[in-house]
């Protein structure tokens, strides 16, 4: 039996040590020598004054990346930074504070943001003459490995200088400096950026398969279920036959993605390695049911364990879920196939790969094969948020923070590693190891994965892989940890984003003021801004900047391939974003916005503190995704919302237009005959904020009139009409005005009823 998927409802544990102790000591050739000391003083002394002042003026994110490099590169136990990243020292041992929360919001000012650029561009400068020149000093002395170390962090600050370059023995291709290894990252990352452009536009032919089509798995169990069949791939289960259709071409897709990640390297894929056949179902439940209908396939042991931990495991060649939102279905799809193409079976490697390739795809992991332990520590509640978040930037920021501690799992461990005992900060390093290796050379993520067989511990594994490979896993893992920290035009020509800097706009606080105040009407509380979080937003302005075609519910939520500013993560940035292209006017645009189910989710939304936002030329772009506050209580809200008893105290309109809410208005009206209506029925909302709501059920009356519509679970691609946990009712005509309607939802754990008016 192979490993079995848990969904993101386990709970995670956080990825910050809760001891973070002196740094390791070096190897000797890494190690500073007498004549570097007074720099590295310098260095660290300027970028603790520049730190300490983007902090003063409300960009903490910014400090913090600063005095991460402060410690990691220049000081280890410099106190100013350890001591703003809330650590104290306790003898020779840096601790952290317990329950310490470094803020996560920055104050939004176009101004402040430029003049920290243009103070980061000076510091840059002083710092990389500083390094090239020492570098100069050192490799005239005969200390080479050491001369070479300044002749790289020149280029960290001064990419372009000709005496670094020589140097540092780099080469330059397309203007963008870097090693052998480097320049194959490059070219090998926008090979697959390519090639998932290409996929994710493609069309394949899948056809639903007759009743008499069978599944004995499914039999045996006796469930409901139908079938689709696509060129290489059979996918069966009780989602509706558009939802098991996509599963099937994003199984072709990922089958196709791993031929061009592939080419070239023998052993992919292993033989007989792909399973070719899926099912999905939206119940727990009915997983459970197929998993005690085939104990005797399974083994009783494993039944038990899979029946009280798992979601989703395969039998007897067939991969079985329950995946209870589209999007687990879609990630599971392009998952089991990345994995299985890979040949990796070590526990981390093939949760890392799986995260690595579908985080390619969609810029976000929903499921987690490897459960984690529970939390220990001091770690803060925010820190633990994040590793829930399945938000791929957001595990970026993870990333680049756990390679510059040079203190968590090693990469000798991931092979060694097993699903039971998975260290906290695992997730991030075998997903963010895997994303290098793959980028670079997937030969070196087979070998990793080798060593397992013949290796007890991490000194075994480093030996072996150097036997395969002929390099040394330290090398590769300090490519992995440049590749992540630093801020070159190399890193940034592979993940292609603005810089935090650059996403503070002037247009944005009229509308985050705005925003606020209809949070507050709702009752809900304010939320801050994120630097960080707005660099999509001012990536998707671009765009609808530049490609003025581009207008309406459809086309405002996703990007074209082709045209300027298309990127694959802006694309699916874009399905998630609020975004907003119709008036400048903040206040009549929110009260159009609370027409529209998506939006209407994020000005509801309770466990939201930080969002992102970019304005500019009348156009505006949200993001309220990433900054979700953690929290104890799950939420459930309806919308209307009984302020008064049970009692809306507005009114809401009798109907909106059909081209105002895009296609998901008119796929409902298409389903119940009326595709020529230019109108449909105000939609009525069921808001599960970090709450699973089941099977959700709702009646809608007007006095002993029973109001007909369609009741959509959540999923869809377009943030105007959903969102995460969020059930829609679709009157099919227009709600009769002048009237008591009265709605009553029914939930898994509560109901509500709600009264009110149209008009």
């Amino acid at each position: 039996m192979k490993s079995i998927p848990a969904f993101a409802s386990l709970l995670f544990a956080c990825l910050s040590p809760a001891v973070a102790c002196a740094q390791q000591p070096p190897p000797p050739a890494q190690t500073p020598v007498a004549e570097e000391q007074d720099f590295l003083a310098t260095g660290a002394k300027e970028l603790n004054a520049y730190a300490t002042l983007a902090f003063k003026n409300g960009y903490p994110r910014r400090a913090r990346e600063v005095w991460l490099e402060v410690i990691a590169e220049y000081a280890p136990d410099d106190p100013v930074a350890r001591e703003q990243l809330g650590y104290v020292r306790q003898g020779s041992v840096w601790q952290k504070k317990s329950g310490f929360e470094y803020p996560t919001q920055d104050v939004l000012n176009a101004t402040v943001a430029k003049m920290l650029e243009q103070r980061w561009d000076s510091v840059a400068k002083k710092l990389g003459d500083g390094h090239r020149t020492l570098a100069g000093q050192l490799e005239t002395a005969g200390k080479k490995e050491r001369a070479q170390y300044h002749f790289q962090r020149a280029l960290r600050f001064a990419p372009g200088d000709a005496k670094a370059i020589a140097g540092a023995g780099v080469k330059q291709a397309e203007g963008i400096s870097g090693s052998d290894a480097e320049l194959t990252l490059l070219k090998r990352s926008r090979m697959m950026d390519r090639s998932i452009t290409r996929l994710l536009g493609a069309k394949y032919k899948v056809d639903v398969l007759g009743a008499d089509q069978k599944q004995a798995v499914l039999d045996k169990a006796k469930v409901t279920y139908s079938g689709v069949k696509s060129e290489n791939f059979t996918v069966w289960g009780d989602w509706e036959t558009d939802v098991l259709k996509e599963a099937a071409a994003n199984a072709e897709r990922a089958l196709a993605f791993g031929k061009d990640a592939y080419d070239g390297f023998e052993g992919f894929p292993p033989a007989n390695a792909i399973v070719k056949q899926m099912a999905f179902f939206k119940s727990r439940d009915t997983f459970r049911t197929i998993v005690a209908a085939n104990k005797d396939t399974i083994g009783e042991g494993a039944t038990a364990f899979i029946l009280e931990n798992a979601n989703a495991t395969q039998i007897g060649g067939v991969h079985v879920t329950g995946a209870e939102q589209v999007e687990n279905v879609n990630d599971l799809a392009v998952r089991w196939v990345a994995q299985e193409y890979s040949g990796v079976r070590s526990d981390a490697l093939r949760e890392g790969i799986g995260h690595t390739v579908v985080g390619m795809f969609f810029g976000r992991n929903l499921t987690f094969t490897v459960g984690q332990q529970e939390q220990k520590g001091t770690a803060t509640r925010r820190e633990q948020q994040k590793l829930q978040l399945p938000d791929i930037d957001t595990w970026r920021e993870l990333a680049v923070e756990l390679a510059f501690q040079k203190d968590g799992t090693k990469a000798a461990r991931l092979p060694l590693l097993k699903a039971a005992s998975f260290p906290n900060d695992a997730r991030i390093k075998s997903w963010s190891f895997c994303d290098y290796l793959l980028r670079r050379d997937p030969m070196l993520l087979k070998a990793l994965d080798r060593t397992a067989a013949k290796s007890r511990n991490d000194g075994d594994v480093e030996a072996e892989f150097a036997t395969i490979t002929k390099l040394t896993l330290a090398e590769v893992e300090d490519g992995w940890r440049r590749f992540w920290t630093e801020d070159t035009p190399l890193r940034r020509a592979i993940v292609n984003k603005a810089s935090p800097m650059e996403a503070a706009s002037k247009e944005a606080p009229n509308w985050l003021d705005e925003f606020n105040r209809a949070r507050k009407a709702l009752g809900g509380e304010e939320v801050g801004w994120s630097s960080s979080f707005s660099t999509d937003c001012k990536m998707h302005v671009d765009y609808l900047k530049a490609n003025k075609d581009q207008r309406g519910p459809v086309a405002e939520h996703t990007q074209v391939a082709g045209k300027t500013g298309f990127t694959n993560a802006g694309k699916t940035f874009a399905e998630t974003a609020l975004v907003w292209t119709r008036d400048k006017d903040q206040k009549k645009a929110m009260a159009t916005w609370l027409s529209l189910p998506g939006f209407r989710d994020g000005l509801l939304n309770r466990q939201i503190d930080t969002v992102g936002i970019y304005a500019d030329a009348g156009i505006v772009c949200i993001d309220v995704q990433r900054g979700r506050m953690p929290s104890d209580r799950a939420t459930v809200l309806p919308f209307p919302l009984g302020t008064e008893g049970n009692r809306y105290k507005g009114s809401v309109p009798s109907a909106l237009d059909v081209e105002l809410l895009g296609p998901d208005a008119v796929a409902v009206l298409e389903r119940a005959g009326k595709g020529k209506q230019k109108q449909i029925g105000f939609p009525l909302t069921l808001h599960g904020f970090g709450a699973n709501t089941g099977e959700v059920q709702v009646d809608v009356s007007a006095g002993n009139e029973s109001i007909k519509g369609e009741l959509l679970r959540p999923g869809g691609k377009s943030r105007r009409t959903s969102a995460p946990g969020m059930w829609v009712f679709w009157p099919h005509d227009p709600l009769p005005k002048g009237k008591d309607i009265t709605v009553r939802w029914t939930y898994q754990g509560g109901n509500y009823t709600v009264v009110f008016n149209a008009s």
